[in-house]
C-alpha cells in the first residue's frame, strides 16, 4: 500500500499545484513564495538536525550533493567546506537547476560551489527523466521523458584529479543504487559518509541497503534533538514502514 505523505508536505504540494495552475509559479513573486515555503518546510520539518553532518566533513574534504533540487543542502554545505574545497551540486531537471543557480548566486560562498545539470548514474551517457508535474522534488530516472545527461561520480572526480570527498548526499527518488554503482571507486577510495534518502517499497532503496551492507557501511538514524544513533537493518525497515521515507546516514565501519 502506498504510504501517505505527511500533512505539512501535502499542504506544500497543494500550494505548488495551486500556484502552478494560476501561472504565478513562472513569476518572481510566485517562485519566491513557493521556494520560501519549501525552505521553511525543509528547515523545520524534514531536515531538522542536519547540522550533525558537519562533523563528518574533513578540513580537506569535498561534499557532493546528488539531487540538489533548488539548493537547500547545497547552501548549507557551502558553509562547511574550507579553503579551496568545493561542493559539487548535481540537479538534472532544467527548471530546478536554474532555480538552484539563481538562489546560490546570492550565497556568500558561491565560489565554493560547482554546478552540473546532470543525473548521477551507473554509467556516462544520455538518459531520460520522468517529470512529476504535481511534485517538483519527485522527478525520477526513467525510460521516457525529457532527455538528460548521465554521469558517474567516478568520472566527475577523475576529471577533477580525485580530490578527497568526505560527504555525499543522495536524494534521487529510487535511483540511489545507480548513483552508488557509478561512484564505487570513489567510495572505496575515500569511504565518505553517505546521507541517503530511502523510500518504502522502492527497489532502488532496497538495493541501496544491500549494497552498503556489502561495502561494510552501517546505517544511522539522525534523531532530532538527540544526535545520531546506529540502527539495525530491522530497525531501519521499521522506521521506513512507519515514515514512508527517511534520510539515513551510512557510515563506514572501521
Amino acid at each position: 500500500m502506498p504510504y501517505k505523505l505527511p500533512l505539512v508536505q501535502r499542504i506544500l504540494l497543494w500550494l505548488h499545484a495551486t500556484i502552478n495552475r494560476s501561472g504565478l509559479l513562472s513569476s518572481m513573486p510566485g517562485r519566491w513564495f513557493f521556494e520560501t515555503c519549501y525552505i521553511i518546510y525543509k528547515s523545520f520539518f524534514e531536515a531538522r538536525g542536519v547540522e550533525v553532518l558537519r562533523r563528518y566533513v574533513a578540513a580537506n574534504g569535498w561534499i557532493i550533493d546528488v539531487g540538489a533540487n533548488i539548493g537547500f543542502f547545497t547552501a548549507i554545505f557551502a558553509n562547511w567546506v574550507q579553503d579551496a574545497n568545493r561542493v559539487l551540486a548535481l540537479e538534472p531537471e532544467p527548471v530546478n537547476f536554474e532555480r538552484l543557480r539563481r538562489r546560490m548566486a546570492r550565497h556568500r560562498r558561491i565560489k565554493q560551489i560547482d554546478f552540473l545539470c546532470a543525473a548521477a548514474a551507473e554509467k556516462d551517457g544520455v538518459g531520460f527523466l520522468h517529470l512529476n508535474p504535481n511534485h517538483p522534488a519527485d522527478h525520477r530516472l526513467s525510460t521516457s521523458g525529457i532527455s538528460i545527461d548521465l554521469v558517474t561520480l567516478d568520472t566527475l572526480m577523475e576529471r577533477r584529479g580525485w580530490p578527497m570527498v568526505s560527504l555525499i548526499k543522495i536524494d534521487v527518488q529510487g535511483a540511489e543504487n545507480r548513483v552508488l554503482m557509478g561512484g564505487k571507486r570513489l567510495i572505496q577510495r575515500y569511504r565518505p559518509a553517505l546521507f541517503v534518502e530511502l523510500t518504502l517499497n522502492e527497489p532502488g532503496s532496497l538495493a541501496t541497503m544491500a549494497i552498503l551492507a556489502e561495502w561494510n557501511y552501517h546505517p544511522h538514524w539522525i534523531h532530532h534533538g538527540k544526535g545520531i544513533r546506529p540502527v539495525t537493518t530491522d530497525e531501519l525497515s521499521e522506521l521506513l514502514n512507519k515514515k514512508g521515507y527517511l534520510d539515513c546516514l551510512f557510515l563506514p565501519h572501521p
